[in-house]
């Protein structure tokens, strides 16, 4: 069921307006503010091209549109319900990610979440790490959130999912400045090896990881 917190979380990202969404839907301005406020009702037909406009310009890997994620009211909080999905990317020599539904979802505040990533928080997921390549970084069984409205590594290295032959791998990655050649490297050097110099066509980069989590004892 399609929310009017919903509808707002989307009109605050990035590219969506008010006055966008009263062009999609074919009525005035006045209309979505009566919408919103809650003095006017969602009519059945009006929620597929309310979905449409809010999820245009926001493709997952593959070009799938990603729709917002459920935003739940907690006291005075809005927590967004972002998808975990389970044993989805090796810190190791790789794993393939099937295209399956999440494994459950976790909340994260929803004024965290718009300081944490750049852009949409519909881009925003949870994978589980699988591998010691990136020790001590990164630990098996660790869950990290992965924007992937941020697919262009820079000159400075963050850690990445990326896809290549191997399947979904967590590495850090940088690209070179003088010849846009990128590097992938594992935190464990000792015993997992550096790549430089590689195409930036060799590797699709899902998104990046901007925080992680790690249960006590692990």
């Amino acid at each position: 069921m399609l929310t009017i917190e919903q509808i707002r979380e989307g009109l605050a990202q990035p590219g969506k307006s008010q006055k966008g969404l009263a062009a999609a839907m074919g009525v005035d301005n006045s209309t979505i503010s009566r919408l919103l406020a809650g003095k006017r009702p969602m009519r059945a037909h009006e929620i597929p091209v309310i979905l449409g406009y809010l999820e245009a310009g926001s493709t997952a890997a593959g070009g799938r549109a990603r729709a917002m994620p459920e935003i739940v009211q907690i006291g005075g909080d809005r927590f967004a319900m972002l998808p975990v999905y389970d044993d989805m990317v090796s810190a190791g020599p790789g794993l393939e990610a099937e295209d399956a539904p999440p494994s459950y979802r976790i909340a994260f505040r929803v004024d965290w979440l718009r300081r944490a990533a750049r852009g949409n928080i519909g881009d925003l997921v949870v994978l589980t790490v699988d591998g010691d390549s990136m020790e001590p970084t990164l630990r098996q069984g660790d869950s990290v959130l992965v924007d992937m409205g941020q697919q262009r590594p820079g000159q400075k290295d963050g850690i990445y999912v990326i896809r290549t032959d191997g399947g979904l791998q967590v590495k850090r990655v940088a690209v070179n400045p003088t010849n846009g050649r990128i590097s992938v490297i594992s935190d464990n050097r000792e015993f997992y090896p550096t790549f430089s110099d590689i195409q930036p066509d060799a590797i699709h980069v899902i998104g990046r990881v901007i925080w992680l989590g790690r249960q006590v004892g692990m």
